[in-house]
Order: structure tokens, then sequence, then C-alpha cells
């Protein structure tokens, strides 16, 4: 998935190199070129292969965001959205004791085991066992007492400690809060877009496609420069080269 998801981030890269914002000065320009060449005297650097180079991108982005979108949800009917509408919409529970006994528990263990990175990393949960039986008594809870209540008002008492004990549903109150966790905003896909015109800047013009995705990386995903340990980077930079580095030249 992480690959699908940087083969299309250098496809969007790379496709909006070759997308410009038409403003009158822009269409003035266009407009006194023509077809040819030339500006104002001035032979422009325009090859004929560009209006090629553009469609053949303008198609890999739109086949890479086709493959990604089929990956992540061409089956609705398995995977982790249905594990989680079966969980947490209990519209479908069943009402007889037995079959409710297991009802669930399969989609519960898929949960687990698709956030467990996320869970490892959390102080409250300690335990899938503990969570198993937690689910279990959630549910015969639920179907005793509150089994008129919409999901969203049932999960926000769960969290609040409204329904149970204090420390009755520790786990499964960390694996609903998972579920509850929706983006709000497209903030981080506008703090790409603010990072790529801040890098790629009219005195960067040059930069090729693969080091501009490079510098967006890094800006984008890497770690503060408080934090960043330039020791690796120094060392390379240091033994690569075809001449003797000389640090203290000149000072």
């Amino acid at each position: 998935m992480k690959g699908r998801a940087r083969a299309i981030h250098r496809s969007l890269t790379q496709y909006k190199m070759f997308i410009h914002l038409t403003d009158p000065r822009l269409q003035k320009v266009l407009d006194d070129v023509g077809p040819g060449n030339t500006w104002q005297n001035v032979q422009l650097n325009r090859r004929e292969t560009d209006n090629s180079t553009f469609n053949s991108l303008k198609l890999r982005l739109i086949n890479d965001l086709c493959r990604f979108l089929s990956a992540r949800f061409g089956n609705l009917e398995t995977g982790i959205l249905k594990a989680t509408s079966t969980l947490f919409d209990l519209s479908n529970r069943p009402e007889d004791t037995a079959e409710l006994a297991t009802f669930g528990n399969a989609e519960l263990m898929e949960f687990m085991e698709h956030f467990q990175s996320i869970l490892a990393e959390c102080g409250d949960f300690t335990s899938g066992e503990a969570a198993k039986r937690e689910w279990l008594d959630l549910k015969v809870l639920v179907q005793s007492h509150y089994r008129h209540i919409e999901p969203q008002v049932l999960w926000q008492r769960l969290l609040t400690g409204a329904i149970g004990r204090e420390d009755q549903f520790k786990q499964m109150k960390v694996i609903v809060e998972i579920t509850q966790v929706l983006p709000m905003s497209s903030s981080c896909c506008e703090r790409g877009f603010s990072s790529m015109k801040r890098i790629k800047s009219d005195w960067r013009s040059c930069l090729s496609n693969e080091m501009l995705s490079f510098l967006l990386h890094i800006s984008v995903h890497g770690p503060p420069a408080q934090q960043f340990n330039a020791e690796k980077a120094v060392t390379k930079w240091w033994s690569s080269g075809c001449r003797t580095r000389r640090p203290q030249f000149q000072d």
C-alpha cells in the first residue's frame, strides 16, 4: 500500500509540473508566441515531445489512482471496512443469545490485526484476549440495556464512562477510539502543496522530478530540524566526491 501511495505521489508531482494557472499575463505571452517558439526575439526552450510527455504523465496518474482505489476499496464485502461496519453498527446484531455470543468475533480479530502497530503503541491496550472478553460483556450489556440507542450515542457514552464500570471496557474503549477518529480537513494535502510551492520556486525551476519528489518527502514527512541527526549525511558528503573535501579552505 505504501508503494502505491509513493507512486501516486510521484505521479502527482510530475503532473503538477506541467500545469500552470492561466492568468492574463501568461495568456498574453501564449498569444504572442502562438504556434512558434519565439517570444520578443527570445528562442524558447520548448520541445516537440512536451505534449506527448504531458499526456503520458496524465494517463499514468489516472492509472495509479485507479489501481490504488481498487486495491483499497475494490471489495467492500471483505476487509477492514466490512469488519468495522459489522462491529460498530449494532443494528444487525442477532437476537438469539447463542448467535450473539459469536457475533463479531472474527471481525474483532481482523480489526486488531489490521491496527496491530497502533494498538502496540497504546499503553491502555494490553491484551487481545482481554479485548475479546470485554467484547462479549459489551454485547450482552448493550443487548440488555442499550439496544435502542443509536450507535454513535452508544459509543460516545462508552468513551465518557457512562456505560459499565470505570475499568470494565478498558480495551474496547481503545478500539472504539480508533473507529471514531476521522479526518476533519484536508490540511495535510494543503501542506504538501505549500511545500512544493516553497521548494520549486523561480530560483529552483530546474529541479528534476526525482529530486523534487525527494525534497517534498523530506519536507512533509521528515523530522524537525531540531531532531535531525545529520551525521550520516555529513559522512556521506565527506566520503563522496571526486576530490578531497576541504571544509577549512580559506578559513
